[in-house]
């Protein structure tokens, strides 16, 4: 990848600036995991649409989801997510940003007699073509060199006063390494990619946000029953990022500000070594357990990014509650 392509052409960095919106704090709301399958999830259509419809309304200054966007990885999955991104006006370079996760490749386990052939599925996916499907669905959120090159992953989009450094972290199958298509590792190319990107004068002053879609933390989920326990113990096996010590290492050599991620579908902000982390889903659980507030079943999780004029940087938990009550795109 060629830095200049990528990161100096007027048409990646094209954008209001922050100065010119004359406001104190520069807002961000961070989704993942929403899993839209119009076949296996329609709920989650429904969720997507009052979460967005609730985060517009609110005037964030940009959106952000990372990965498993789509339920499984099909062109159906996509064109579901793109007809509701549309219809919030939602398709546009300056509004929103995504990055991809395993869901959007090798897709999921839906019903329980498919587990047992899922490596099978996973082996047999065709992850240049599932790739290309993301990168065409999104593709006005790209900068457009990138889009036209060979590879977009990693890409840097500058939205004044932040910029965001996207990167796929998405393990092609292994038979041993990523069998079930959840674990995910970041090739030396991006990295080597993101070095110049992170190391360039040109993002100098500017708040340096990293998405990417695999975890950092230690995976412990706060589950009520025995059944979710045992069950997470099997998942926290097949949802590893190998060599994240050395992505993590990179990033605080180049002092990022923050990184957020989905994955393992739990609420949580967490910080290393300066950097703060955010974790959110569409339908998260919670990192800790809270005797005093208790687990709300139409309850819709996102997290909150704040950049001030002099770079700091607040992440916070945020909530709203699913109404169903969502104008569809036929109503508009």
């Amino acid at each position: 990848m060629e830095l200049s392509k990528t990161l100096l052409s007027g048409q990646n960095v094209t954008g209001t600036s922050f100065t010119e919106k004359t406001k104190s704090v520069f807002r961000i709301a961070h989704i993942s995991d929403t899993h839209v399958s119009p076949e296996y999830n329609r709920q989650n259509i429904l969720k997507l649409k009052s979460l967005l419809s609730q985060v517009v309304d609110e005037n964030f200054d940009h959106i952000v989801i990372t990965g498993d966007i789509a339920g499984h990885g099909e062109e159906r999955d996509f064109r579901s997510v793109r007809r509701i991104l549309k219809y919030f006006g939602l398709l546009e370079y300056e509004k929103l940003t995504v990055t991809i996760g395993n869901h959007d490749i090798f897709g999921g386990v839906h019903r329980a007699e498919d587990l047992l052939s899922f490596g099978k599925h996973c082996r047999s996916v065709d992850y240049a073509g599932k790739l290309n499907i993301f990168e065409r669905t999104f593709r006005e959120t790209f900068p457009k060199k990138a889009y036209e090159s060979e590879r977009v992953f990693p890409f840097v989009k500058i939205i004044s006063p932040v910029v965001f450094v996207g990167i796929n972290s998405v393990r092609p199958f292994h038979p041993v390494l990523n069998p079930f298509g959840s674990n995910g590792h970041v090739s030396d190319r991006q990295l080597q990619a993101t070095e110049r990107i992170l190391s360039h004068p040109s993002i100098d002053g500017l708040t340096k946000i990293a998405l990417i879609h695999h975890h950092f933390d230690k995976y412990q989920p706060c589950s009520l029953s025995l059944a979710d326990k045992l069950y997470h113990v099997f998942e926290s096996h097949t949802l590893k990022l190998h060599g994240k010590r050395k992505v993590q290492g990179l990033f605080k050599r180049f002092k990022v500000d923050a990184v957020l991620h989905g994955h393992t579908h739990i609420e949580d902000i967490y910080s290393d070594s300066g950097i703060i982390y955010s974790s959110t889903a569409l339908n998260s659980i919670k990192s800790k357990p809270d005797k005093n507030k208790p687990l709300i079943a139409n309850q819709l999780s996102f997290n909150e990014i704040h950049v001030n004029n002099k770079g700091g940087i607040e992440v916070r938990k945020s909530q709203v509650l699913f109404s169903e009550r969502t104008p569809s795109e036929q109503e508009k």
